[in-house]
């Protein structure tokens, strides 16, 4: 098969799951136990195809690059101004969420049990978030690199594949405005770990960044629920 067409069907497997799984969870399955067992599946699903790429077709090995101090610098200022907005968002919006439908939402997903978010919210932020980097940035971002040949719209094209299923799973807590914003925030979130990939070659340098942002979600998803 040609590399292009290997490409374009690695990014349509990969870039569909997320979307496909929060879908399961929230309107296809009644189960709790059967949405969590899909949310691990689609997990190793999008991680085995990033992974058999690199090692089979690219004949590369997973690394998470330099981290310099320019790219030290960039990564730990854009997670910190990330982390400020988010806080700024919440202080604007917090009056007008919808606590009793998010906590209504999010019980099939068994993340009411303070036990079981706390790890997922280590989770998400240590180890999700390097996930997202490999898939979003690496993945998806160089595939779109090699189908498109520019980086601008390679850029583009990753955050709105990122935000897709984001803004899917945040219809279910928020209002169209509210979800609106958050989604145009997620946006500009992907559109600048994309630029520091393409700039620095370093899982690393996103990592980081991408972390210090989830830091300020998970910690206000805690104040929310709890």
């Amino acid at each position: 098969m040609e590399l292009r067409h290997k490409s374009l069907l690695g990014l349509i497997l990969v870039s569909l799951m997320p979307t496909f799984s929060i879908l399961f969870t929230y309107s296809i399955s009644s189960s709790e136990s059967q949405s969590q067992m899909f949310f691990l599946f689609a997990k190793i699903w999008i991680i085995a195809i990033p992974i058999y790429w690199i090692y089979k077709i690219e004949n590369q090995r997973l690394v998470l690059g330099n981290f310099d101090r320019e790219s030290k610098k960039e990564s730990f200022i854009s997670g910190i101004i990330m982390f400020v907005i988010i806080l700024g968002m919440y202080a604007i919006f917090h009056s007008t969420l919808d606590v009793e439908l998010m906590r209504q939402e999010i019980g099939s997903t068994g993340l009411l049990d303070l036990r079981l978010y706390i790890v997922g919210m280590i989770f998400w932020i240590s180890i999700n978030s390097l996930i997202e980097e490999l898939v979003f940035r690496q993945f998806i971002g160089d595939r779109l690199l090699e189908l498109t040949g520019k980086k601008n719209l390679t850029v583009f094209l990753s955050a709105l594949i990122f935000t897709s299923h984001h803004t899917v799973i945040l219809s279910y807590y928020f209002s169209p405005l509210q979800n609106a914003v958050a989604s145009l925030g997620i946006f500009l979130a992907g559109a600048t770990w994309s630029i520091l990939w393409l700039r620095h070659r370093s899982l690393m340098v996103c990592w980081i960044s991408h972390a210090i942002a989830d830091i300020a979600v998970f910690g206000l998803g805690y104040l929310i629920l709890f």
